[in-house]
């Protein structure tokens, strides 16, 4: 009787140790199961998080934004050999009053930021359309003046291009406007040398000049 009883409890505890192993390895599964879910569920959610900040990123539109003190649309980049690049501006009022072909309306303001890289922000230029005449100013990325008056420093550039109402990137403004998307020029020229008029139409080629 003695012997049958310890095999009996020898038994119940082996099964015991069965039904645990049983129970673990379940518990286990159901444990990874759910970590895969969330991992799954958190890869998903950063895949939509970069999405949306890469749309938010690109300026694919024509749209006003808060900025330098002004609402502003970012109509076109210009880049130049020398690895700078320029973004114009237009304010949001003259918008509506532009008509393709015509000189741009008394008070458009016209911005115009300058890179050195894009990690190298460099002055903002500003012009201003007043009496029919422009007006120059320029000011540090982190103090808006918006302070202009008639340079004739500023005017010797831009008066070779009466046809674009003495704006280089007219076109470029045209073009994003009747497309609703920002445009891009390339200008074979380093600095702030003014290039050919043909430089400034939309996506013109890096071999215009």
């Amino acid at each position: 009787m003695l012997v049958r009883f310890r095999l009996r409890q020898r038994w119940l505890k082996w099964v015991g140790v069965f039904v645990s192993a049983i129970v673990f390895a379940i518990a286990l599964a159901h444990t990874l199961s759910s970590s895969e879910s969330i991992s799954a569920a958190d890869s998903t959610s950063t895949v939509t998080s970069n999405q949306s900040s890469t749309q938010l990123l690109e300026p694919s539109s024509l749209q006003a934004q808060a900025k330098y003190d002004r609402q502003l649309a970012h109509y076109g980049t210009v880049s130049r050999r020398d690895g700078s690049f320029r973004q114009m501006f237009i304010d949001q009022t003259s918008i509506a009053a532009l008509q393709p072909g015509e000189p741009l309306p008394n008070g458009a303001l016209i911005v115009m930021e300058t890179w050195y890289s894009p990690d190298n922000a460099g002055a903002v230029f500003i012009k201003q359309k007043q009496g029919g005449e422009w007006r120059y100013g320029s000011f540090n990325p982190d103090r808006p003046d918006y302070q202009m008056s008639f340079s004739g420093s500023c005017h010797r550039c831009h008066a070779p291009f009466p046809d674009t109402d003495y704006t280089l990137t007219k076109p470029l403004l045209e073009a994003a406007l009747r497309t609703q998307q920002v445009q891009t020029a390339y200008c074979d020229r380093a600095g702030r040398t003014p290039c050919a008029p043909e430089a400034y139409l939309p996506e013109a080629s890096p071999e215009a000049s």
